[in-house]
């Protein structure tokens, strides 16, 4: 380390130091670091660093002689002259200076700002959750929750353990960490994790497999009866030789309800639906002993799910129908069909025993309640009016030959039972059913449709194949409805949209339960200013009747004073409400005056003529990732070889 002489030697001469009145004689002589003093500037500010010391760094000393009170009736120092005073001194403090001392307060800042950016940082450490408490402050007693509630709330915060292509998410390791919290927790996580357990990838599944050919007795916790329902990768899982064998895992779950077998090309974006790869057939199927096994240790299926891929449909149709006959399906309440769709050079007679193994799969299923049809061609007209009468859940999804009037046959005998009904991406499906919905389905609780269309071939036609969205007219409403949900529905012209909404307002006196709202409108032969216009009208109009504005109840107040100041507030506020929309209905031209509703947590209404497609591009997704001060390109390379083009 360098002396203060040699950096005496080193330094050029420098001014005398100015001697201030208020300068402490017993302070640290930094006279050879000093500056040449500055006049002040006024249009150069102050830069003020914030950068404090503390007593956890070893080259920090404390010394009370450096910092210097001024004393009253004595001539200060200027400020550039003062900040670089000190600003020498207090780095003086915290290293030897080996360099000549800096000219003034700006190169100072500049210094230790390079200074400040050299020291390495902290690796990122996972940010944790936390959930806030409860309004009032207190927290529940969650351990002392009984055991069926709690492991509820853990399957409802956990949900899903996978996402897409078998992808875990975030809530494996949480359930892990929530075991570990008490002994109440640690039951209940373990009970969620393994009532629908994480198989893929195989090493999970081999894990799972040696821990369950254990003795239970020499286990705290009886694991095998604790798995109900299984989700196996067919390919990773069971197809390759490094798989499981199913059998293995079958037969040490002896509470099992539910098992569905699928690939990881079903939950791949349909866009990739052309390519060889997602179309192909796997040389697997069902295995009968798997049936055998559940007839025979007296298993009761209440969940299953048949795929095409296994290894056709025609051959996956002809299990379900003998599977459906055994005892071990008499209790099924949820059946899934997916990828039932036959090749296009199939000849009629195929399409006829297709169809007649579908319906006659379904037939023997007397508790059946829950039925979801995806990517199945086989859906027609012909299959639709002869789906299970008693149906409580119906949704399909990606069906192209289904259409409104099969599925007006259908509702019409067995839509009395529906509570919810899911439409998905059908793109032959109108809406041209509503016209009787009141009627049709009477029951129904969620009413969700998304014109989102897939078309698997080379052409990537996504336009709808009918020609009006309401044939038969405006629809009518269930008075059970609580959800409605709506999204990409085609309307060609602004009154047909008007039409729609027009049908919803006027039944809001008979749609008490409604909760929730959420339309978006695709209007094509309309222009920018007949949408705009559109949502302007019917907007604020729909929020006036359904939206809830009243403010949330104060559950701490608990007196019957309080209780019916606030009973006898709402009312007034309701009465107010009503009479205010009563008037701005009167004053526009929309009709006579309508009933306000005012129930409804969620109103979205969204007008665009936007094409749906599957991947939405933004403004960042064009933009590049190159410096600010990056130059731009002038056309021709830096290389003198270069023929001057960007390509």
């Amino acid at each position: 380390m360098a002396t203060p002489s040699s950096i005496r030697q080193s330094r050029p001469l420098r001014a005398p130091r100015i001697q201030y009145a208020e300068d402490d004689t017993d302070s640290l002589d930094l006279s050879e670091f000093e500056t040449r003093p500055q006049p002040p500037r006024r249009s150069r500010r102050q830069v003020q660093t914030y950068r404090e010391s503390t007593d956890d760094d070893p080259n920090v000393q404390s010394d009370s002689s450096i910092e210097v009170q001024p004393q009253q009736g004595t001539r200060s120092r200027p400020r550039s002259q003062e900040a670089t005073a000190s600003s020498t001194s207090r780095k003086r403090k915290v290293r030897p200076v080996t360099k000549p001392a800096v000219a003034n307060s700006f190169s100072a800042y500049k210094r230790q700002k390079t200074r400040s950016s050299t020291i390495p940082r902290k690796q990122e450490t996972q940010v944790s959750i936390i959930i806030p408490p409860p309004p009032s402050g207190r927290i529940p007693p969650w351990q002392d929750l009984p055991y069926h509630v709690l492991v509820s709330v853990m399957k409802h915060a956990a949900y899903p353990l996978y996402g897409q292509v078998s992808q875990p998410t975030a809530s494996l390791p949480w359930l892990q960490s929530m075991s570990t919290l008490c002994r109440s927790f640690h039951e209940a996580s373990l009970a969620a994790l393994l009532d629908n357990p994480p198989l893929f990838p195989a090493w999970r599944a081999h894990g799972l497999i040696n821990l369950l050919k254990q003795d239970p007795k020499d286990l705290l916790t009886d694991y095998r009866a604790k798995i109900h329902y299984l989700e196996i990768e067919v390919k990773q899982l069971l197809y390759k030789k490094a798989g499981i064998s199913l059998m293995d895992l079958v037969s040490r779950t002896p509470l099992l309800q539910g098992l569905r077998l699928y690939s990881n090309y079903d939950d791949m974006p349909t866009v990739l639906g052309a390519q060889a790869t997602v179309q192909r057939r796997m040389n697997w199927s069902y295995p009968e002993e798997m049936f055998d096994h559940f007839d025979r240790e007296n298993m009761f299926m209440s969940i299953f799910e048949w795929n095409g891929r296994f290894p056709n449909p025609k051959e996956a149709l002809q299990t379900a129908l003998s599977a459906h006959c055994r005892p071990a399906f008499s209790r099924l309440r949820g059946v899934s069909f997916l990828n039932m769709t036959l090749p296009e050079k199939t000849n009629d007679d195929d399409v006829a025993m297709a169809q007649s193994l579908f319906t006659g799969s379904l037939k023997d299923l007397h508790e059946l309640k829950h039925l979801t049809v995806k990517n199945c061609g086989i859906l027609d007209d012909v299959t639709t009016p002869m789906l299970p009468i008693g149906l409580e859940y119906l949704e399909v999804v990606q069906c192209s030959q289904l259409t409104s009037s099969a599925l007006a046959q259908y509702l019409a005998v067995g839509g009395s039972t529906l509570r919810t009904m899911k439409l998905i991406g059908c793109q032959s499906l109108s809406l041209g059913f509503t016209a009787e919905f009141k009627t049709l389905c009477p029951r129904l609780q969620d009413f969700v449709v998304d014109m989102f269309f897939i078309d698997p071939t080379s052409y990537a036609d996504r336009e709808p194949l009918f020609l009006a969205l309401l044939p038969d007219g405006p629809p009518t409403w269930p008075a059970s409805l609580v959800n409605l949900s709506l999204e990409n529905i085609r309307h060609k012209i602004a009154d047909e949209a008007h039409e729609f909404l027009e049908s919803l307002v006027e039944s809001s006196d008979q749609l008490p339960r409604l909760k929730r709202i959420n339309i978006k409108m695709i209007l094509k032969m309309a222009g920018w200013r007949d949408r705009a216009q559109l949502r302007k009208d019917w907007l604020p109009k729909l929020q006036a009747v359904f939206l809830n504005t009243d403010k949330p109840l104060d559950h701490q107040e608990k007196s019957s004073k309080h209780s019916s100041q606030s009973s006898q507030r709402q009312s007034t506020r309701i009465a107010s409400k009503g009479q205010s929309t009563a008037e701005n209905t009167d004053d526009s031209d929309t009709g006579p005056a309508v009933a306000v509703q005012g129930r409804c947590d969620v109103v979205n209404l969204v007008i665009s003529d936007q094409r749906p497609a599957q991947d939405q591009f933004r403004e960042d997704d064009f933009l590049d990732d190159e410096p600010s001060d990056d130059e731009e390109w002038n056309g021709r390379d830096q290389q003198p070889r270069s023929s001057g083009y960007a390509w």
